[in-house]
């Protein structure tokens, strides 16, 4: 039972190989049209994230304001109201800092994507640099992604604790 499970099925292989004629038949245009279609695929994946502008965090920051600012003004006898003041103060507060880490997060990506440029092409393996894009981007990693991520990850550990090394040793040395 087990063993079947590692043999490729007739049905699949035959499918498999309908496909590669009919691919391989195509003209060379419409293999064009087709690598162009999957490219708008990939591309309508990373538009689909909400786009959130600046202008609607800070029209919905000074309403609240406003708000809270007229209910203040109404009232008469504000001690009796401090604890609705102070949650008001800290829903606001709360607002402000989700704004900052979002306006922060954006501007933080770029710069990482920046700094990535600077790194040369041959610096990391092909399969580890293309992980490392579809991080920066956002888009769907793979197993093999994750296990390159890791591999990185372990890797740039181990060379972080021998750069304390060289730096101990070039105080010495100096």
């Amino acid at each position: 039972m087990a063993l079947n499970k590692w043999l490729s099925d007739p049905e699949i292989e035959e499918r498999r190989k309908k496909k590669e004629e009919m691919y391989n038949s195509l003209p060379e245009e419409q293999i064009q049209e087709l690598k162009k279609e999957s490219i708008r695929k990939i591309k309508r994946v990373d538009s689909k994230k909400e786009e959130v502008s600046t202008e609607d965090f800070s029209d919905n920051i000074l309403i609240d304001v406003i708000e809270f600012k007229n209910w203040v003004d109404s009232r008469t006898y504000i001690k009796g109201d401090i604890e609705k003041i102070e949650t008001w103060i800290k829903v606001l507060y709360k607002k402000m800092v989700s704004i900052n880490k979002v306006l922060n997060k954006d501007n933080y990506d770029q710069d990482l994507v920046e700094e990535f440029r600077k790194i040369p092409v041959d610096f990391l393996e092909e399969q580890t640099r293309f992980a490392v894009i579809k991080k920066l981007r956002n888009t769907k990693r793979t197993n093999s992604d994750n296990y390159f991520l890791r591999k990185l990850k372990m890797v740039v550990e181990m060379k972080l604790i021998e750069a304390k090394y060289y730096k101990i040793l070039k105080n010495i040395l100096d």
